[in-house]
């Protein structure tokens, strides 16, 4: 009787172990239902705050190569805009998304794009493009601040602005008039981006001068 008691007893430990090791190696690849929970809780935040505006958050799931988070969000008022939002260590909010340039390639930024073309016409078209900054050494250069000085996500979207002018050869003070208007759009369109306006006589040329304004409306000038 003892016997069998003891059987039960190494049996029901053994069983638990395996449950334990199941459920580690479970949230090892899937992550857990609370910090998932946790998780949503805090990009729905993040985005709302982030654009003033309403969205649907959902599909919360775990990269186990990356150790993060990440969700789908969409507006309330338009689910073509799927865009992606993730836990980043590298934000300043601890989240980051890819929003910006999914609304950028949508027809609702048509009108931002048309303001922005009457404010500088001599862009470049060809480079008037929304971009994901993949690398913190994307911005790296001669008298060009470093990724993590711009203090950056690294789902964040830049959208450069190339004007084939030399700085030393334009009115500058309405060049800077334009840059602050452009920085009124943005913040009137709840639209907070990466946007870098360079001035470039010739392609490629390190001595070219360059803009920044943040996703928080700061101007930077390099």
């Amino acid at each position: 009787m003892k016997e069998i008691k003891a059987t039960k007893i190494i049996l029901m430990v053994f069983a638990g172990l395996i449950l334990l090791f199941s459920f580690y190696a479970y949230s090892v690849f899937y992550g857990t239902p609370w910090e998932k929970q946790k998780h949503k809780k805090h990009m729905q935040n993040y985005i709302t705050e982030k654009y003033q505006t309403d969205f649907v958050l959902r599909k919360i799931s775990y990269n186990f190569l990356s150790e993060t988070y990440q969700g789908y969000a969409y507006p309330k008022e338009n689910s073509n805009l799927l865009f992606i939002v993730e836990q980043d260590s590298n934000a300043p909010r601890g989240y980051s998304d890819n929003y910006p340039k999914v609304m950028w390639d949508s027809e609702l930024a048509s009108n931002l794009k048309i303001q922005i073309k009457e404010l500088f016409p001599n862009l470049d078209e060809r480079m008037f493009k929304a971009q994901q900054i993949k690398y913190k050494g994307e911005f790296s250069g001669p008298q060009i601040p470093s990724y993590e000085e711009m203090n950056i996500s690294m789902l964040s979207t830049s959208i450069p602005i190339d004007i084939k002018a030399s700085w030393t050869k334009i009115n500058q003070q309405n060049e800077m008039k334009k840059i602050k208007k452009l920085r009124q759009y943005l913040q009137e369109a709840r639209f907070p981006v990466f946007i870098e306006v360079r001035y470039n006589e010739a392609e490629m040329n390190e001595e070219a001068k360059v803009f920044f304004i943040t996703e928080e409306g700061k101007i930077i000038e390099k």
